[in-house]
């Protein structure tokens, strides 16, 4: 027998053995690359229907400046946290940044990110077949003589997600919240639903920005640079108020009028959407497609939100069905405290104190994790409560 090894090994030929025999193999080591230069890697085109909301990326890009800087954009499903941070990603690219985007849907999706972090910047060792890719991106982060990075964490709603630990083989159970780090030469931008989660990964909720429906001049823009030229601005009024000013609602009104013109106008879409309450949910249902949302992500805002309902419902029931609840009542009028009683918090003069106030406190949690998901909004009293007309 023969064989033929490569640099570092050593064979041998055996006629007869009977005892055993121990072989090791040295891989050659690994050649090392040249550092690449700084560059971005944002998975989406510009949009070139983008419209700049007030400040919101002015003060993205001033909470950046800062060291070790973390932001969040938090908001409904649909709102346009994503397209501000595809839009503030662009802005930022310069020679000596690094721009990073880390989709944060699920761990997996994170470790891809990490992995293609490490491939960008050529990180030596990656390769290795029991690499700690999120391990080695974290000690190249924290390095400040890599120059000034960027990462943005997109769609990072579940908090399972960063502060549960997975068990792969090649990592060592921490949560991928702990390879975020704080050094001085990065900022971390995240977009998110769940603003538990926005102040848990950011630590403040001074670094929270939050992004409600647009301007009533911001979306009569963006359905205009959708449509074109609007002949009748009083129904172009009319219609995105009616589809609550949310981006995601009037890119998908405007690519419903476009698959169906001549025959469908800005003026017919209203007609429809006010039909009723089924044939409004069947527009809010259509889903055109956009390039710039992730290709796991439904471009239809009523499915966006359902995802939102189903995870508060697996996660706390109790919140689910208060929803439910609040969405009986007119919500011009608003639903305060008293209304949204179902008479499970009744009490008489034999009703353990205890109970009362764990009910006092469930309730309480409930109204948190609605308002955290941007679900509902209260009024400055906190005593009424108020959702999205959609």
């Amino acid at each position: 027998m023969s064989a033929s090894l490569g640099p570092g090994n050593q064979g041998l030929q055996v006629g007869q053995n009977l005892g055993s025999i121990n072989a090791e193999f040295h891989l050659p080591p690994e050649r090392r690359e040249t550092p690449p230069a700084p560059s971005a890697a944002i998975p989406f085109s510009r949009d070139p229907d983008f419209v700049n909301r007030g400040d919101i990326i002015d003060q993205i890009d001033q909470r950046c400046s800062e060291p070790a800087a973390r932001v969040a954009l938090v908001g409904l499903g649909g709102v346009g946290k994503s397209q501000l941070a595809i839009e503030f990603a662009y802005q930022a690219r310069q020679p000596n940044i690094w721009v990073f985007w880390v989709h944060a849907g699920t761990q997996a999706r994170v470790e891809e990110g990490f992995r293609t972090i490490a491939d960008a910047v050529k990180l030596p060792g990656r390769n290795h077949p029991k690499a700690d890719i999120p391990q080695l991106v974290y000690g190249w982060l924290s390095n400040e003589r890599n120059g000034r990075w960027i990462m943005i964490l997109d769609s990072a709603d579940d908090h399972d997600v960063f502060y549960t630990p997975t068990r792969s083989d090649e990592r060592t159970g921490r949560p991928f919240a702990t390879y975020l780090p704080q050094s001085r030469n990065g900022s971390v931008v995240v977009t998110t639903r769940n603003k538990d989660l926005a102040f848990r990964l950011t630590g403040r909720y001074q670094n929270i920005i939050e992004v409600g429906p647009m301007a009533q001049t911001d979306a009569l823009a963006l359905l205009e640079k959708k449509l074109g030229l609007l002949p009748d601005t009083d129904v172009a009024v009319d219609l995105v108020y009616a589809l609550d000013l949310v981006p995601l609602a009037i890119s998908q009104a405007a690519a419903y009028i476009q698959a169906r013109a001549p025959r469908s106008s800005p003026k017919k879409y209203l007609a429809e959407f006010q039909e009723g309450e089924r044939k409004r949910s069947k527009l809010l249902e259509h889903d055109a497609g956009d390039l710039r949302r992730d290709g796991g992500a439904s471009n239809a805002v009523l499915t966006t939100w359902q995802i939102s309902f189903d995870y508060i419902r697996s996660n706390r029931r109790s919140a689910a069905d208060l929803l439910s609840l609040m969405s009986f009542f007119d919500r011009q009028e608003g639903v305060g405290e008293g209304n949204s009683d179902d008479g499970s918090n009744a009490t008489d003069g034999d009703t353990d104190n205890g109970a009362d106030d764990d009910a006092d406190s469930g309730f309480e949690d409930d109204v948190a994790m609605l308002r955290d998901y941007c679900l509902i909004v209260t009024d400055e009293a906190g005593d009424q409560f108020e959702m999205h007309g959609l």
